[in-house]
């Protein structure tokens, strides 16, 4: 691009070099907040002010955006190139290395299962087990029952049976 400067003489042309903060490249950056104006604040490597605030692409919603949690990678692009005027192009999703170690870190929550009365089916595709303190049924794709305790009761008004091709005790 070139440019006369004002205090040069008509023969002597000055020539305009990009700024070193020209940003051309769509940049990785971390969502840091909303502004007062709604608008999601964004910071990046080589930012030289701090967080900015962002346009978002027409069609995308800013009020998800609150919903994001801070620090959550954002794809970024600038309107000329300058730092300043950055574009919120859209959410990154999180690498699955630590989606794993954040899975593995976080409590497994409790799932309760409320039946009435009829029959529910429990499926797995190796093996399903019930673990409650130091008692534990696991059923096995192989067809092995494995029952485990510090006692075992069994209780019968009938006939209690054991089929087997061999019964063993102790």
């Amino acid at each position: 691009m070139k440019r006369r400067s004002t205090s040069a003489s008509p023969a002597e042309v000055v020539i305009l070099r990009p700024s070193s903060t020209l940003f051309s490249t769509p940049h990785l950056g971390r969502l840091t907040g909303m502004s007062e104006e709604g608008l999601p604040l964004v910071d990046f490597e080589g930012n030289p002010s701090g967080p900015v605030p962002a346009r978002v692409l027409a069609g995308a919603s800013t009020t998800h955006l609150e919903e994001v949690p801070v620090q959550t990678e954002v794809l970024l692009s600038f309107e000329g190139g300058q730092p300043d005027r950055p574009i919120l192009m859209g959410l990154l999703e999180p690498r699955k290395g630590l989606l794993r170690a954040v899975e593995a870190k976080a409590p497994a929550l409790p799932v309760t299962a409320s039946v009435d009365g009829q029959r529910i089916v429990l499926e797995g595709q190796d093996e399903i087990v019930l673990l409650c303190g130091e008692a534990s049924i696991t059923l096995r794709r192989n067809g092995r029952v494995v029952i485990r305790g510090t006692h075992i009761e069994s209780h019968s008004s009938g006939v209690q049976r054991i089929k087997g091709a061999a019964v063993k005790v102790n």
